[in-house]
C-alpha cells in the first residue's frame, strides 16, 4: 500500500488533500484539473525542499 491507499483510509472526510483530489478528478475523468492540482503538489513540494535545504547548510 502506497500512500495515496493510506491517506484515503484514513483522512477525515472533512479534509481534501490534494493527492486525494488528484485520485478524484482523474477517476472522473478530468484530467486538465488533475494535471493543475498535480502541478501544484510539485511546486509545494519543490519550494519545501528548497527551505528544507537552506535551513540545513546553515
Amino acid at each position: 500500500m502506497g500512500e495515496l491507499g493510506a491517506t484515503v483510509m484514513v483522512y477525515p472526510a472533512t479534509w481534501k488533500t490534494l493527492p486525494v483530489s488528484i485520485f478524484g478528478l482523474t477517476d472522473r475523468g478530468q484530467v486538465f484539473l488533475a494535471a493543475a492540482n498535480t502541478t501544484l503538489l510539485l511546486a509545494l513540494t519543490l519550494s519545501a525542499l528548497r527551505v528544507v535545504g537552506r535551513i540545513r547548510r546553515r
